[in-house]
């Protein structure tokens, strides 16, 4: 960390001495930058994009990888309503002296459609291979789709007018989802800012505008002191909660915010929706009760031969190892980590880790970070790990309302209201889901942060 510390000092040294004018930049060829890539698969799985990228070239620079579909175009994909969705590069590799490397997810996939392999260097294409054929994806057809979404914070971030940026940053989310032919969306929590009923208010506004149901849980934010029951109940999960409850809830918790739900759109996949009742990060200082865990677990047991979906606001560290590496968590350029994960070693938390380690047949969806899904570039575990197979896999998700970056020249998190705005679209098959990052803002899926899970 130390040596890569330096190298970058050094750079960025250079670099203001280069746009200061007092030392002059590196010449590009005079015959032009040219570059070769080759992808080193790490299995011969269909759909698997684990691997190794390696990149030769004459210019030293950050160059990308696409996918492309077989005339050699970059990848896009098509809503059911016929919109035309691009592919961000699915790997950025950094050549010095001339090569490097970059080393991919183990769970990343190779979208639908894929043929070849395209390393460009800005807008320059640089260099085209085909996929081997064992790895073109086969995934077959798709049983439904949905949508995962957390930290939408109404109430929380402002434009210079006054306005709230989640009126725009919401309904634009639920829009693409929407289009994207979603049957269900689950949050991960965080609604609001301090628990405001106006949050709520919005939240089922934009949500009646739709025709799926949208579910969620609550977050830490949620928790805070303005939060009133009764808002929550009249425009959150409506009607869960009422002897009229929607078809397809199973179970509901006596505590008034815990649920299960299956409907026929979900094609008997199991949906929990699970809610801290503490805002406070500390030790000895539960975010569930003991009861909650009493019904988590019997509702694991009983649905423990189905694919289950947990919806839960705050993440797990590492189980071994440097915590602060673990899912949610990283170091930046500077040696600074940011973590304010689910506390290690309390009471509840210990009991919610052995019961993912016990029924690996859940996929838990998780936000309250907010790290946008590049900056998995610090920690390849900060958007997906089930940690060597011990654990049910676990998905960040980042988010809708202001996504975070760090970076070198950032050393402090910032948060980037407006300007970006992530979720997840998941296309769900019989035997495996497909988990696609999206990018709201810019109307796109994140390749660098689609993954393939398989039923466990």
């Amino acid at each position: 960390m130390i040596v890569n510390f330096m190298q970058k000092l050094i750079a960025l040294i250079l670099s203001s001495l280069i746009s200061a004018g007092i030392i002059a930049p590196v010449p590009f060829p005079s015959d032009g930058v040219q570059a070769t890539a080759d992808f080193v698969f790490a299995t011969d799985e269909a759909g698997s994009a684990e691997g190794t990228a390696k990149v030769e070239a004459n210019f030293d620079a950050t160059y990308e990888l696409y996918w492309g579909d077989a005339q050699g175009n970059k990848l896009t994909t098509s809503s059911p309503s016929g919109k035309v969705v691009p592919y961000s590069w699915f790997a950025q590799v950094e050549v010095k002296k001339g090569e490097g490397t970059k080393e991919t997810n183990s769970f990343l996939a190779i979208p639908d459609g894929a043929e070849t392999i395209l390393l460009y260097y800005q807008d320059q294409l640089l260099d085209t291979d085909s996929i081997p054929e064992e790895n073109i994806p086969d995934y077959g057809d798709m049983t439904y789709s949905f949508g995962s979404l957390s930290d939408i914070h109404f109430n929380r971030y402002f434009d210079d007018n006054g306005n709230d940026i989640t009126d725009m940053s919401y309904p634009r989310a639920l829009d693409f989802l929407d289009d994207m032919g979603v049957s269900i969306i689950g949050v991960s929590g965080d609604l609001s800012n301090n628990g405001e009923s106006s949050s709520y208010e919005s939240f089922r506004k934009y949500n009646d505008q739709h025709d799926f149901h949208v579910f969620s849980c609550k977050g830490n934010h949620d928790c805070r002191k303005e939060f009133v029951y009764e808002s929550w109940k009249e425009n959150v999960n409506v009607g869960v909660f009422s002897e009229d409850k929607p078809a397809g809830v199973l179970d509901v918790a006596d505590n008034g915010y815990d649920f299960v739900y299956s409907g026929e759109e979900t094609h008997g996949d199991v949906f929990i929706f699970f809610s801290q009742i503490s805002n406070t990060y500390a030790p000895f200082v539960q975010l569930v009760t003991d009861e909650q865990q009493d019904w988590l677990e019997a509702m694991f047991e009983k649905y423990q031969d189905k694919r289950v979906f947990l919806y839960f606001h705050t993440f797990l560290n590492a189980p071994t190892g440097n915590p602060f590496l673990g899912e949610g968590n990283i170091y930046n350029d500077w040696g600074l980590f940011y973590t304010i994960p689910y506390f290690k070693g309390n009471k509840d938390e210990r009991r919610f880790r052995n019961l993912l380690e016990k029924y690996q047949n859940v996929v838990f969806f998780n936000g309250h970070s907010h790290w946008t899904y590049d900056m998995e570039c610090y920690n390849p575990d900060l958007n997906i790990s089930d940690y060597d197979g011990t654990t049910a896999t676990m998905i960040h998700v980042s988010s809708v309302g202001a996504p975070r970056i760090t970076s070198f020249t950032q050393p402090t998190k910032k948060s980037c209201p407006g300007e970006m705005s992530e979720g997840i679209f998941v296309q769900a098959y019989g035997d495996f889901i497909i988990s696609n990052a999206c990018d709201f803002a810019n109307g796109q899926l994140l390749a660098y942060a689609i993954y393939k899970v398989d039923n466990k």
